[in-house]
């Protein structure tokens, strides 16, 4: 499944189109083919400084940096394709 940033919060947080219908438990997510993970439930499930893909209150999957900016990490801006590795 290939989505796509559609939005970059104050933070640098990457909200994309992709819903969790379509992000199973079992997925892995990339941007840039950089692995991020399968689906966290908070940023305290990576250590400071490192990626995280969780739903967020907005019911699409974000992608973050805890302690940092996920948009300068990877370079990514709005259209940006972000994966979901189903396998």
């Amino acid at each position: 499944m290939i989505g796509e940033v559609i939005f970059i919060d104050r933070y640098g947080n990457l909200i994309t189109n992709l819903t969790p219908d379509l992000v199973p438990s079992y997925a892995v997510l990339e941007a840039e083919e950089l692995s991020i993970g399968p689906l966290r439930r908070t940023f305290g499930d990576v250590p400071t400084g490192g990626l995280v893909a969780y739903l967020g209150s907005g019911g699409t999957v974000e992608i973050a940096v805890r302690d940092g900016s996920a948009a300068r990490r990877l370079g990514l801006g709005v259209g940006g394709r972000v994966r979901a590795r189903l396998g």
